[in-house]
């Protein structure tokens, strides 16, 4: 099997997984927290903790601006070549293991549960979209792939126009699509609009924003011609930053004046992703062996850790002896992440790495 060259940031791997961790971590707190009357009375700080600061969020976050960091200059070559090697290595990329993570999904998550799902449900899951058609998602966290998928789209339009490696353009559409969900939050989002869609716009923005600033990160001397002066490339991104940081503050606001401690809480983890994103770039460089490994196979770490927990819920809850239900929160955390890493390494050596090797010699 042909081997892949790649030049991969270590460093960014490693908060890959980081992120892969944060989000397991508050999922599988959330529903053990009170599996028994026992594992409360010991303790809810495990939960307390990452609800409070949004491990849930803060993780996406971080995955947002790793998609933007990396993609941006994944798009490469004229624009027949340079689009057909990247749609070719985006499909095989992210398609196998989420098809997967499907059919792993509706045993553990749907039919243990006795919830009741229509095969043509299954059938529009499969796009990736299936939201777009009305239908809902096999597992909860398949939103954040449709925003991607949006994402890989908006990019592929900047490159067939020639934009995309433009800092000012990044930076331009970074800041309008804040402006964007910033305004149409106070005044245009009609209630029923499920979250996922009015939360788009400031995500695809932290996107681009993580475009911005690899370009800068690849060339911190660089500069461009604004209104013919000279200008350094490092005040986009300050600006850019600004923007970014200051629409999260405007959610905390929100928050405060309805007296609504959720929005706080989003707010809050916002500016605590784009802070890790930046702190473990610039200043903490993490390039620990496993938390890299976990990083290169966070991505079906991410779509399956569910499948790993709610599976092993059910059993706690419908067939185990109860005092299996009465331990430590922190028992049934790290006991979700074992089996979930190692089904993950499963899925990453048996199907992932060889659609990404199939998808480079496809593209060459």
């Amino acid at each position: 099997m042909t081997m892949i060259k790649t030049n991969r940031f270590l460093h960014i791997d490693a908060l890959r997984g980081i992120a892969a961790l944060l989000v397991i971590w508050l999922h599988v707190s959330e529903v053990f927290v009170h599996i028994s009357p026992e594992t409360s009375a010991q303790g809810t700080s495990f939960y307390d903790f990452a609800r409070i600061l949004g491990f849930g969020r803060i993780g996406v976050v971080i995955f947002f601006a790793i998609s933007g960091f990396v993609i941006c200059r994944s798009l490469t070559g004229n624009i027949f070549e340079g689009s057909k090697k990247f749609i070719t290595r985006r499909i095989l990329r992210l398609y196998p293991a989420f098809w997967v993570s499907i059919a792993l999904g509706l045993p553990s998550i749907w039919w243990l549960f006795d919830k009741p799902f229509g095969w043509d449900a299954v059938a529009f899951n499969f796009t990736m979209l299936p939201e777009l058609f009305g239908k809902q998602p096999i597992i909860g966290l398949y939103w954040t792939l449709e925003t991607e998928i949006v994402f890989y789209i908006l990019c592929w339009l900047l490159f067939i126009n020639k934009n995309l490696n433009n800092p000012l353009v990044l930076f331009y559409v970074s800041t309008s699509l804040a402006f964007i969900y910033v305004v149409s939050n106070i005044f245009f989002i009609p209630i029923w609009l499920r979250s996922s869609l009015k939360t788009m716009p400031y995500n695809l923005a932290i996107m681009f924003w993580g475009g911005l600033f690899r370009y800068w990160y690849d060339n911190k001397k660089s500069h461009i011609a604004l209104f013919n002066i000279k200008t350094d490339v490092c005040w986009l991104l300050y600006g850019c930053t600004i923007v970014i940081l200051i629409t999260a503050l405007a959610i905390i606001t929100k928050g405060y004046t309805a007296h609504d401690y959720h929005w706080i809480t989003i707010g809050s983890s916002y500016i605590l992703g784009i802070s890790t994103f930046i702190i473990c770039n610039l200043l903490f460089k993490i390039t620990n062996k496993f938390m890299v490994w976990s990083g290169t196979i966070s991505y079906s770490l991410y779509l399956v850790h569910p499948v790993i927990l709610y599976s092993l819920f059910w059993y706690l809850k419908n067939k185990a002896p109860y005092w299996l239900t009465t331990f430590h929160l922190s028992v049934y955390i790290g006991i979700t992440l074992i089996f979930s890493v190692a089904l993950s390494a499963i899925i990453y050596y048996s199907v992932e790495k060889p659609a990404i090797i199939l998808a480079h010699r496809l593209s060459r």
